[in-house]
């Protein structure tokens, strides 16, 4: 009874000296670090700056070329370079505008547009990832965090039990054996300790990637993190055309359109407007004024031989188009069979999880209590006695490592499911 006592009273001690920790630091919840890794992203600011510079891009797309203007003097007499001498000396101002074939600018102003949703596109998407990822994190180290605890209440339980057995030993009621076996597993308890120190750092260094060090080394919240509800996997399917990923795959099938509506236009002539205005100097014979010269040209692209250029731009323009959707059709699988692995993945992590917290940790609990009684009442080994603990703390470990990854596999999920945030 005197061990079952001490075991009891240590197990308490253990929850309160961590719920003493949690209260006296400042906390970190998991809602604040999907937050802080949103706002510490540069490559989502990244796809959205570039996102608004192609918007702006399109606008200078759909206009015209700059008009070109020329200055010039035409027919001066090489012998005196009098500009007064001949009739027909001009100096002349002219300007040109050419207009692109057919509807050639407005086809390229909303392909680039186009290009713009695919970057728009990639920042959603870039954002999906991130919450995906400091959410793993995030409960990585929480799962380091709770199993160093279990495992430091362990080992004071463990200790006791040296300490039991040392004094026991020296009173003639426990062999040496049994000081030897719990000073075993007291170094064993010892090295699971330094692992999952180790790991722990290593969380850390992943969740401080995504919300900074400073950050990561704060307490996590004591409670266990909430994820947003999962909806059935076959509403997540349904809802995957709308995932990102596939708005990027739309809007390049777009751009490919456009770039077939573009080749369509290069079969229609090209224009180029061209005035001049030729100024002469000097007098006619007769003593009158010279008169100033205007004239007026249009110059025009004549698409005669079509089969090297016009045609083959065409072809290629409609076979990349195709290309594109097939793309979009291979994504769209790709994601379905992610969203059932992962969905049937969560759902056996459940089904394990219900099962541990129901029945299997009650069963290692109660197994630990009786081989202990047994222990008391010399009717069973310290060797029985210590693998009964252990059982009882693989068990709850167990449980805990299920429930993470249960938790990581919603995370997961997630990324497949729109999200206001």
């Amino acid at each position: 009874m005197y061990i079952h006592n001490i075991f009891r009273v240590i197990k308490a001690i253990g929850l309160l000296i961590i719920s003493l920790n949690c209260l006296a630091n400042e906390s970190i919840t998991l809602s604040e670090s999907e937050q802080l890794a949103i706002e510490l992203d540069f490559r989502t600011k990244q796809f959205d700056v570039s996102a608004r510079g192609l918007t702006e891009r399109a606008v200078a797309d759909g206009q015209l070329p700059d008009p070109k203007i020329k200055f010039g003097i035409m027919n001066i007499p090489i012998n005196s370079f009098d500009l007064r001498q001949e009739n027909m000396t001009q100096l002349q101002f002219g300007v040109q505008q050419k207009f692109p074939r057919g509807r050639t600018l407005q086809y390229k102003s909303q392909q680039t547009l186009d290009i713009a949703e695919i970057d728009a596109a990639k920042a959603d998407n870039q954002t999906k990832i991130v919450l995906r990822s400091v959410r793993i994190s995030y409960l990585e180290l929480y799962f380091q965090n709770h199993t160093k605890a279990i495992l430091d209440q362990n080992r004071d339980l463990f200790t006791q039990l040296l300490d039991i057995t040392q004094r026991q030993y020296a009173v003639g009621r426990d062999n040496q054996h049994d000081v030897f076996r719990a000073q075993l597993e007291l170094s064993l308890m010892d090295d699971r300790i330094t692992e999952v120190i180790g790991a722990r750092d290593v969380a850390i260094a992943e969740l401080a990637k995504w919300i900074g060090q400073e950050n990561a080394t704060k307490p996590l919240a004591p409670e266990f993190p909430e994820l947003k509800i999962l909806p059935g996997s076959e509403m997540i399917v349904d809802e995957l055309t709308n995932h990102p990923l596939v708005k990027a795959e739309d809007a390049a099938i777009d751009a490919n359109e456009k770039n077939i509506n573009i080749a369509q236009e290069q079969y229609k002539p090209g224009w180029m407007i061209d005035l001049t205005y030729g100024a002469r100097s000097g007098n006619n014979l007769d003593g009158s004024s010279r008169d100033d010269f205007a004239s007026a040209m249009i110059l025009m692209d004549v698409p005669l031989f079509t089969d090297k250029r016009q045609d083959r731009q065409l072809a290629a323009s409609k076979l990349q188009h195709m290309a594109a959707k097939y793309a979009r059709s291979d994504l769209l699988l790709d994601l379905k069979r992610q969203v059932e692995r992962e969905y049937a993945l969560w759902a056996r992590l459940g089904e394990r999880h219900e099962l541990y917290q129901q029945r299997a940790t009650l069963d290692a609990s109660q197994n630990s209590e009786s081989t202990l009684k047994a222990y008391q009442n010399d009717l069973t080994d310290f060797t029985t006695l210590m693998r009964a603990r252990l059982t009882e703390l693989d068990t709850h470990l167990a449980m805990l490592k299920i429930q993470v990854n249960q938790a990581k596999a919603h995370a997961r999920l997630l990324y497949f499911v729109g999200e206001a945030l």
